[in-house]
């Protein structure tokens, strides 16, 4: 039997019921379904979950690949996700709109992604696929893992360190409310998370990453204070934090991490945003001193970011190696995902031309507007003035804002955010 999390065998057999409606669904609309595959924590044998009527359900979500020769319309997969949550008894999410309001008992959703065989064999190296290789279950179907190319670690470019970092920071907007409206466990929740992914991102840096929690907490609290002196003097008790977060998520019991979760939300902005500062000050070998620097820096992220992507994706797809072709390609990205991005919102009825005219992607841009947003409130939550108007006037780069509060725009971010990545295209 396949592990799923670190809490036995009883609750993996009930993962495993569970997966296998996931299966059963699936197999319902696609019909050349050739291997199922489960990342992510359940991937990794360390999956979170909560214990209701003495039995155990994800606590947030599954993360999985269905592996046919066809690929699968998005929408059906969407739709399948839904019928999965409803028969697992949640309402699971909408696409196109961020619920502050959110809570793990109602909002379980499927994460269903779809890759062909072919696709498998031209996979850039990044986490999500070197986890896919190297440390995921595969619960329906055959075993075709071994056609994913067999990247190393320190293959994987920093710009999937940068996309983990500033998810967690777009957690921390979203899951806070200063209404009142959001979940204390899940906050709580996605706070010990963002510490959890520091330890990713930075053990990126330094080649020494690993796909499992547990591995790469372990390693990142021998090696702290050697491998990142600078970031140790800032925070020096960084590997503490996220040895105790990481064993918590291991552990998971359904409630939050720290009584006093809007304290733990004010220390964990204040730690992860010199972690961010850190992670993009050797990423773009610039140096970030203040939140300026880390959005400017951000937002005009070029050829560090793309490139590596570009070089890959030649290479498998085409069988070119050409450092030219890949900076043309990487300079095409940004133009290809303002397209995408500004016909997603005419979808949603906001038409909204001025995406188009900005340099920079869609998601550099939101992601730029993050530190902003974040710092937007003071500690007595009350309005940051400065930076609220750095983040509003940042974020109608790519999205039509017009709030006036704090939760007005961080409402706006959040479905700026949702709107761009649940595109499934990056």
């Amino acid at each position: 039997m396949n592990k799923y999390t670190a809490l036995g065998s009883e609750v993996d057999k009930e993962i495993q019921k569970q997966l296998d409606i996931v299966a059963e669904e699936i197999n319902k609309d696609i019909h050349d379904v050739k291997s199922i595959i489960v990342y992510g924590g359940f991937g990794r044998g360390e999956g979170s979950v909560k214990r209701v009527n003495e039995k155990y359900y994800p606590a947030n979500d599954f993360d999985v690949y269905v592996i046919t020769e066809k690929k699968a319309d998005g929408a059906l997969l969407d739709n399948i996700a839904k019928r999965v949550a409803q028969r697992l008894g949640s309402k699971g999410i909408e696409f196109n709109k961020f619920d502050k309001n959110w809570s793990f008992e109602d909002n379980f959703y499927l994460d269903l992604k779809c890759l062909t065989l072919d696709e498998l064999k031209k996979l850039v190296p990044m986490i999500r696929y070197y986890e896919l290789r190297n440390s995921s279950n595969v619960f329906y179907g055959e075993d075709v893992r071994n056609l994913i190319p067999d990247y190393k670690t320190e293959e994987i470019p920093l710009g999937d360190g940068f996309r983990v970092l500033f998810n967690r920071m777009t957690h921390l907007v979203e899951y806070f409310s200063t209404e009142g409206k959001h979940n204390d466990v899940v906050l709580g929740f996605f706070c010990a998370k963002a510490y959890i992914d520091s330890c990713t991102a930075l053990m990126l840096l330094n080649k020494k990453y690993s796909p499992f929690y547990k591995k790469r907490m372990e390693d990142f609290y021998e090696c702290y204070k050697r491998d990142f002196p600078d970031l140790y003097k800032k925070l020096p008790d960084l590997h503490e934090k996220i040895k105790k977060y990481t064993l918590w998520k291991l552990n998971y019991n359904g409630r939050a991490p720290e009584e006093d979760v809007i304290k733990f939300w004010m220390q964990t902005r204040k730690d992860f945003l010199e972690v961010a500062k850190y992670f993009i000050s050797r990423f773009t070998r610039k140096e970030i001193k203040n939140i300026d620097d880390l959005s400017n820096a951000v937002i005009n992220l070029g050829k560090e970011h793309y490139l590596p992507y570009s070089r890959y994706f030649l290479k498998n797809e085409f069988g070119i190696k050409s450092r030219f072709l890949a900076l043309v390609v990487s300079k095409l990205i940004p133009i290809r995902f303002k397209q995408l991005y500004f016909f997603r919102l005419m979808k949603e009825r906001k038409f909204y031309p001025r995406i188009l005219l900005n340099k920079r992607s869609p998601d550099v841009i939101i992601f730029g507007s993050a530190p902003y947003i974040l710092f937007g409130l003071n500690e007595n939550l009350t309005i940051e003035n400065d930076n609220f108007l750095k983040g509003l006037k940042t974020l109608r780069k790519v999205y039509p804002s017009k709030a006036k509060t704090w939760e007005e725009l961080s409402q706006d971010y959040s479905d700026a955010y949702v709107l761009f990545y649940l595109m499934k295209i990056v």
